[in-house]
């Protein structure tokens, strides 16, 4: 029996705010979008994709990094 609870439906939705995210170029808004992600894959199960939230948290973090060291 699995433990993996996340509804396609949830899947999807998490998947649609995460794209929606990504475009708006608020990196901000990208970290705390894949905190939230996480938080619901520890709870219910972590879809096969999960590097996407992963790789799109590592590049806003990245993009805060790189825009604050200019200062």
């Amino acid at each position: 029996m699995s433990d993996y609870t996340l509804t396609q439906q949830e899947f999807v939705r998490l998947k649609s705010r995460l794209i929606r995210v990504v475009n708006s170029k608020d990196q901000g808004k990208i970290i705390a979008e894949c905190d939230a992600a996480f938080a619901i894959f520890e709870a219910k199960g972590y879809p096969d994709n999960w590097s996407n939230w992963q790789r799109a948290k590592d590049d806003a973090l990245f993009a805060q990094q790189r825009a604050a060291s200019h200062w």
